[in-house]
């Protein structure tokens, strides 16, 4: 719940393009070419950080879903001390939820895919903002 008194971070959003993306540029369809799609990214920068900085970080599934609330736990959990401050990064996956949908082909594939696109297509974007 949200507490009188502590820092409030802010929350950035900005949208991803697939047709932007070297590592999900589209969603298959079962035919030739990809679909293209948008993705929402927010990034919580706290009060507390001093831009520039390093700061530790966490990357957030199915972010937008949790933005409010996260941001929430996030103010009380480093005004009191129980975290360090730090950066949250929100990505919301590429759409659809069953087989053959982006956020299963995100999510469900085992291999280092995803990891690389948050570390070289969102990452990136989300350092802009705290510098």
């Amino acid at each position: 719940m949200v507490k009188e008194g502590v820092p409030k971070g802010i929350l950035h959003e900005f949208t991803m393009d697939s047709t932007n993306s070297r590592i999900y540029p589209g969603i298959a369809k079962n035919q030739p070419g990809t679909v293209p799609y948008q993705r929402k990214v927010s990034v919580y920068v706290p009060q507390q950080y001093v831009p520039g900085t390093a700061a530790p970080f966490i990357v957030v599934q199915d972010g937008m879903g949790y933005a409010k609330r996260m941001t929430t736990v996030l103010d009380n959990l480093i005004a009191e001390h129980h975290l360090p401050v730090m950066i949250a990064v929100m990505v919301n996956s590429g759409g659809g939820d069953a087989q053959g949908s982006e956020r299963g082909l995100e999510y469900d594939t085992v291999s280092d895919k995803y990891a690389t696109f948050i570390e070289t297509e969102v990452l990136p974007k989300s350092r802009r903002i705290t510098t």
